[in-house]
């Protein structure tokens, strides 16, 4: 089913709450009674075809729905998840995982898992902050009519656009196989399953980026006379 500007967003969300994190990174607050995706998006100047662009990928992966969306306010909501990652999820997660480790008597293995999860974070910031600085710059200029930027070429970062969750897999593999948890079992178990959900999420977003981002920026280089003005 493909969600349109009359549905009631309400309703969107109780049938796929994967989107609801999606709401604070277009700047979409809660409490919004009945209202109507056309009427929240008009009330959080929020444009609602890129919205929709992003809730109909997440919810069916229609990847043709690039065509839709704002640049500007796709830029936006990528920056604010970023954000997300950097300044909320990453932190809180290494909270809790630096918590369950500090029960561990097996110093090394607790040291080893710790490192791993820092050197993910090492490639998230990485990942994310050249995003921010040099892909958005970019994306902003073709935007507005404007010459690239020297030594960026987006069929090169095309190609070298891989998902940054792989980073995980030697965590989780070290987590589920060697790691003790006789007496916090629940604790563990909980930091394995955020573990899964960040890069579910993490995933989703990557995905977002090269399937309607980036097919976007394609579109408009390609066509630069069909760029909003």
């Amino acid at each position: 089913m493909k969600f349109t500007e009359n549905n009631k967003l309400g309703d969107i969300l109780s049938e796929h709450y994967q989107i609801l994190l999606l709401l604070s990174r277009f700047g979409i607050s809660l409490g919004i009674g009945d209202q109507t995706v056309g009427q929240v998006c008009k009330a959080s100047g929020v444009d609602s075809h890129t919205f929709l662009a992003v809730v109909n990928y997440v919810a069916s992966t229609d990847g043709t729905l690039f065509r839709d969306i704002d640049i500007e306010t796709m830029i936006g909501f990528l920056r604010n998840a970023h954000q997300y990652y950097t300044d909320f999820k990453i932190p809180e997660l290494r909270a809790k995982l630096v918590n369950v480790v500090s029960s561990v008597s097996d110093t090394t293995l607790s040291a080893l898992v710790v490192r791993l999860f820092d050197t993910y974070a090492t490639a998230v910031n990485r990942h994310l902050t050249y995003e921010n600085k040099v892909l958005f710059d970019y994306a902003n200029r073709l935007n507005s009519g404007e010459d690239g930027l020297d030594g960026f070429d987006l069929t090169n970062f095309i190609s070298q656009h891989d998902n940054i969750d792989t980073h995980l897999r030697e965590l989780k593999n070290v987590m589920i196989r060697y790691f003790p948890c006789a007496d916090n079992a629940l604790k563990v178990h909980q930091v394995l399953y955020d573990i899964f959900s960040l890069e579910d999420d993490l995933r989703c977003h990557c995905d977002i980026e090269s399937n309607l981002f980036i097919p976007a920026l394609v579109e408009m280089e390609r066509n630069p006379a069909k760029i909003k003005k």
